[in-house]
């Protein structure tokens, strides 16, 4: 629309009208000084030329054009770069495909439709970013290798991206498929958001919707990363099956063993009946251990029809398997200091499976206690007696114990106020087990005060042979021995007996015995006449605690432990995704001058060459960096290294961790240090892969939240219908925009004006002078 309208100098009508009144009042009233007609006419007319021009310089007339046009406002496009977009889109081809299709259908149609629409594109899988360039090739060099897709933080980021402008609306197009975890109201808080402004969400759902058929699945979950077995045990092995539109169908699901040259046995077979669509069930399943070696336990259930994704159909956890057994059975009477840093000290060890009772002095009335079938030959391997009463078992029980300890299990005795003799086992059916003299008449009801001798000052503790029990580091056994804290008096020990394998192995600075080990049958004894080695823990030395208790355990278990100069590798986790490597730390006892190397072997491979430098890969090996430490327990006495490092990136698969010594690998003395494997697996955890499944159905609900400022959904071959609701909203959302053309304000009308008035007065001034005038 346009119209004419007056805006004269200083925005006041009638000073304009006075100013025009008096400039003709002048030019009529005050006559040029001339009597010829001819000349006033001119002089008068050059003077009205002057005048109107002045008076249109102060009315200043205006031509205004009014016209309603979009404001300026972005378009925000995102597009979904995750790895679900390389899965099958329901059509026969891939959601990536489809999604580069619409964005170019999208802007062909919008291209020069609108110049105020600024259209900003942008991908988002876990992270979003924007994408350089709006052309219809503008997708051509982006890659769907996302491995998460956060749809939250994909419509937060949209806000952003229109950069201070105006929103005129948000397309967003992907399979709707959110697998990072939501937070704080997940993506439809953000569009409640988008709608309080006024904005419209147009969302593209790209593949195939789920259905019962499609979405059916299987999954092996909660197994265990590790086991320590011994061979012949049999162990409980617990996972979850979890299933999805399988209600009423048995699913089979196996155990097999692998072992280290890749032979499989399978071990069980169970069937899972589901009885509901979603189902998850804990299952466990008791397999007898093989024999001993390092083994891959696979779970596995088999692929049901319809299982589109059956990478999680299987889980593996390793197994270590070693030589006997190590099932220990420990009862006191004594809740003391000593009792509890026992227990604690031989639970850091996972081959050590610890059981124990506490039988108080106070209930005698129910003596003996009845212990069930704990004393049937094989229940246990070992056998620990503290403080307490033989009346507390009773002889019929301990006469089993006696028949279990000739069978071949281990038994340990410890010192205290109701021991051995004192305590009445010189007249049981175990004093024959036992590798120390005894005399009942030292027997004492419970309950009495300690004899003399019980009282007595603490002891210190000297070595009397080497052996390995009594090795704890160091290149003198005897010299860390004495300096240990003496031990408070237990029980005096009337000395060993003379029999084939005893021997003392601890004695006081008196001579007397403190630990005497023998033999009864198939079974091992060990005799201690302390209960006080808490002291060591007490005085910082807890190394010294563990490793004693461990090698009592593993002497008479008839497993004695070869520690020193023995590589040991700890992992943070042994199954792990490719994107979160773990941490792992190798240490080595007694070695000096000995630096390890870590390296990872692929399953299948063999060791690489041993001065090959960090950071070297092959077909076979890959050296990693690693950095080195002493331990704080690390002293003269007892020299420890260390090493550690983080796993790299790898590609999904079985591995093994291998650290060894440098060079030879050989210690001050010459002997060999065998290299240490922990084998691992890498999984590949895409969420994304995992979900083959879109989710149109969210993204219809998001887009509905904004259905009362247009927000919609539309198919990939709905563009045009896309394309043609967003201008109808751009129409919608005209503003007038005003536009002045006013007399004098630009060159065009200014110098014009000043040229016609300057003419004129020159004109009259110079006629003025040709007539002679004044």
């Amino acid at each position: 629309m346009t119209s004419l309208a007056i805006e004269p100098i200083y925005g006041s009508l009638l000073l304009a009208m006075f100013a025009v009144a008096a400039t003709v009042a002048v030019i009529v009233m005050v006559k040029p000084p001339t009597t010829a007609p001819k000349q006033q006419r001119w002089l008068i007319g050059l003077r009205l030329v002057a005048a109107a021009t002045l008076l249109l310089a102060l009315l200043r007339p205006t031509l205004v054009r009014t016209d309603n046009r979009p404001v300026d406002a972005a378009l925000i496009v995102a597009v979904d770069t995750s790895q679900s977009m390389t899965l099958p889109d329901g059509d026969g081809g891939d959601r990536w495909t489809t999604q580069q299709t619409a964005w170019q259908e999208l802007a062909t149609r919008l291209a020069g439709n609108d110049a105020s629409l600024n259209i900003r594109l942008m991908g988002y899988d876990a992270l979003s970013r924007p994408i350089a360039g709006t052309d219809v090739d503008a997708l051509d060099n982006v890659r769907p290798d996302g491995k998460q897709t956060d749809l939250q933080g994909a419509m937060a980021a949209t806000i952003g991206a229109a950069e201070g402008q105006p929103i005129a609306g948000v397309v967003l197009m992907g399979d709707g498929t959110q697998t990072t975890p939501i937070t704080g109201g997940g993506a439809g808080r953000v569009v409640e958001t988008l709608d309080s402004l006024g904005v419209a969400l147009w969302t593209v759902p790209i593949g195939p919707a789920r259905s019962e058929q499609e979405s059916r699945d299987v999954a092996v979950d909660a197994l265990p990363q590790q086991y320590q077995m011994f061979a012949g045990n049999q162990v409980d092995v617990t996972f979850q099956v979890h299933s999805r539109a399988m209600a009423g169908t048995d699913v089979p699901v196996r155990l097999t063993w692998i072992a280290e040259d890749g032979s499989r046995t399978e071990s069980a077979v169970r069937s899972v009946l589901v009885d509901r669509a979603m189902d998850t069930q804990a299952v466990t399943i008791a397999v007898t251990a093989p024999p001993p070696g390092a083994y891959q336990l696979e779970v596995r259930a088999d692929v049901q029809d319809g299982e589109l994704v059956i990478t999680n159909n299987r889980q593996v956890a390793f197994v270590d398997v070693r030589e006997g057994g190590g099932r220990i059975l420990y009862l006191f009477s004594n809740l003391d200091q000593e009792q509890a840093l026992i227990r604690r000290s031989l639970r850091r060890f996972p081959d050590l499976d610890l059981t124990y009772r506490w039988i108080p002095t106070d209930t005698q009335s129910s003596w003996p206690v009845p212990l069930g079938d704990w004393f049937k030959p094989g229940k246990f391997d070992v056998y620990m007696l503290g403080d307490l009463d033989a009346a507390a078992i009773g002889n019929q029980q301990l006469d089993q114990l006696s028949q279990a300890i000739a069978a071949g299990a281990g038994l340990v005795t410890l010192g205290g106020f109701q021991t051995y003799d004192i305590g009445g086992y010189a007249s049981s059916p175990l004093a024959d087990a036992l590798p120390v003299r005894m005399d009942s008449a030292r027997r004492r009801p419970v309950g009495s005060p300690p004899v003399a001798e019980q009282d007595a000052a603490p002891e210190k503790i000297q070595l009397a042979r080497n052996h390995p029990i009594t090795e704890l580091g160091g290149d003198d056994p005897a010299s860390v021995w004495s300096q240990l804290p003496a031990m408070l008096s237990g029980t005096r020990l009337l000395g060993p007996k003379v029999a084939p394998g005893v021997q003392v192995l601890l004695e006081s600075e008196r001579g007397d015995p403190l630990l005497v080990i023998g033999q009864y049958g198939r079974g091992r004894v060990a005799s201690l006449a302390f209960e006080s080695t808490w002291r060591w823990r007490r005085r910082g030395q807890d190394d010294a605690h563990r490793r004693f208790w461990r090698q009592v355990m593993l002497w008479v278990l008839s497993r004695e432990e070869t520690a020193q100069n023995n590589i040991v590798v700890q992992m943070d986790s042994r199954r792990f995704s490719a994107e979160q490597p773990p941490s792992f730390r190798a240490m080595i006892d007694g070695s000096q001058g000995v630096s390890l190397v870590a390296e990872i072997v692929p399953a299948g491979a063999t060791a690489e060459d041993p001065n090959s430098p960090p950071g070297t890969e092959s077909a076979s090996v890959r050296r990693l960096e690693v950095t080195t430490e002493v331990p704080s327990d690390s002293s003269a006495d007892s020299p420890r290294q260390a090493i550690r490092g983080t796993l790299p990136e790898l590609a999904p698969g079985m591995y093994r961790l291998r650290v060894r010594s440098a060079g030879a690998g050989t210690t001050g003395t010459g002997k060999t240090i065998p290299p240490t494997e922990l084998a691992f697996q890498v999984i590949d955890q895409s969420r994304e892969l995992a979900q083959p499944m879109a989710d149109p159905m969210y993204l219809r609900q998001l887009a509905g939240l904004t259905a009362d400022h247009g927000g919609a959904s539309f198919d990939p071959g709905q563009i045009s219908e896309l394309v043609d609701t967003i201008l109808d909203r751009r129409k919608q959302a005209q503003s007038p925009v005003v536009e002045k053309l006013r007399l004098g304000d630009g060159p065009w009308t200014g110098w014009p004006l000043f040229g016609i008035f300057a003419v004129a007065m020159s004109a009259e001034w110079w006629l003025r002078r040709r007539w002679g005038m004044a």
